[in-house]
């Protein structure tokens, strides 16, 4: 751990990551499973990150944000999958993310898909995966967030489940300890997720839901192709949610990609790839939703040009994890710092002022 305590300020500057010091060639030889695990036993030590937050950017008045009532320092996210038993909620928050989502959190214990179940793809700054939701269960989660109810505000957390009960059992639980609720329908990883995919059942999944919540609700839709009749399939699901009480909508959850050097041949694709098409997504979403829900925009974000084009198209936050991946712990610093940069640019002093490509600075 002297690595992360003695090269503090070198990982914080905007030419660097923790990625790219001693630990890059340690954090790269290891399985991406063993590099997770690494990254998130650095951030269980809360001193270091904690000591940092004035350095992360998040400061900024300019930055601040709201999705569905939840007011955030910026509109930067952790996407689920990164702290999927809630055990860094505040180191992460430190690192100058607005927001984090914990989880995907299910009822019970899972063991996940059989391994290998993630292949990093370094050349696309990419990743491909078919982790399934391994997790140590709902319960370990709730005790994590009790202790952590000074981040409360900030942080959302991911739930799923094959059958309603379960995702009931999971809302009730959680819903006291965190400022909004992820239903994640969507993970291209995880059998028996597409029963949620029939517009019946998923309108009377959120209606039950809906009259229980008691903070906002999402729902993390599956990404649609382009020209293709799956798309306005798809696109009922987003009409559906919001029609049945949704307070925002996540676009988009991975891709699906089939591939033989993941055991179960399939899985879903995130990283760099995938921005084009959530920037297609988000305005095909603002056209149909009109402002009646809060849009998070989620797969390929990397930049603060980025954010700058995904909120100019009607998002109002955005979500990132393969990025943070290959860019390392300084990367939502460097994305507010610039986005603060390129907003003073553009003379502009609010995040929903932000309109049209983004500035040259």
């Amino acid at each position: 751990m002297k690595l992360f305590q003695s090269n503090v300020a070198t990982i914080w500057s905007d030419k660097t990551s923790i990625y790219s010091l001693a630990a890059k060639p340690l954090i790269f030889r290891l399985p991406p499973e063993g590099a997770h695990k690494a990254a998130e036993t650095a951030l269980g030590i809360p001193g270091i990150w904690n000591a940092l937050r004035i350095a992360n950017g998040a400061n900024d008045n300019k930055l601040k944000t709201n999705i569905a009532g939840i007011e955030l320092p910026t509109p930067i996210g952790m996407a689920a999958g990164f702290d999927k038993d809630c055990k860094v909620l505040g180191s992460v928050l430190n690192l100058g993310f607005g927001f984090t989502t914990g989880g995907t959190v299910t009822l019970s214990a899972r063991p996940g898909n059989p391994k290998p179940r993630m292949i990093r793809l370094p050349e696309q700054k990419a990743v491909m995966n078919s982790l399934g939701f391994p997790g140590q269960g709902l319960e370990p989660a709730i005790k994590r967030l009790k202790k952590s109810q000074k981040y409360k505000s900030r942080v959302l957390i991911s739930i799923a489940g094959t059958i309603d009960d379960e995702i009931f059992e999971c809302l009730r639980r959680s819903q006291s300890l965190v400022s909004g609720i992820e239903l994640n329908i969507s993970s291209p990883n995880t059998a028996g997720l597409r029963i949620f995919h029939d517009p019946g059942r998923l309108r009377g999944l959120i209606e039950g839901l809906v009259a229980e919540k008691q903070v906002p609700l999402f729902v993390k839709l599956p990404p649609w192709p382009r020209n293709d009749e799956n798309r306005y399939e798809l696109l009922k699901l987003a009409a559906t949610a919001v029609d049945a009480g949704v307070d925002g909508l996540v676009v988009a959850n991975t891709h699906p990609i089939e591939n033989t050097r993941l055991k179960v041949g399939r899985g879903g694709l995130s990283g760099a790839p995938l921005f084009e098409h959530t920037e297609l997504m988000i305005a095909d979403i603002q056209a149909q939703v009109r402002g009646q829900a809060s849009i998070i925009a989620c797969g390929g974000v990397s930049t603060a040009e980025h954010v700058w084009k995904l909120l100019a198209s009607g998002a109002s936050a955005v979500q990132l994890y393969t990025s943070f991946i290959y860019g390392g712990p300084g990367l939502p610093a460097r994305i507010n710092k610039r986005l603060s940069q390129m907003m003073n640019t553009a003379g502009i002093t609010k995040i929903t002022d932000i309109t049209g490509e983004p500035p040259r600075i």
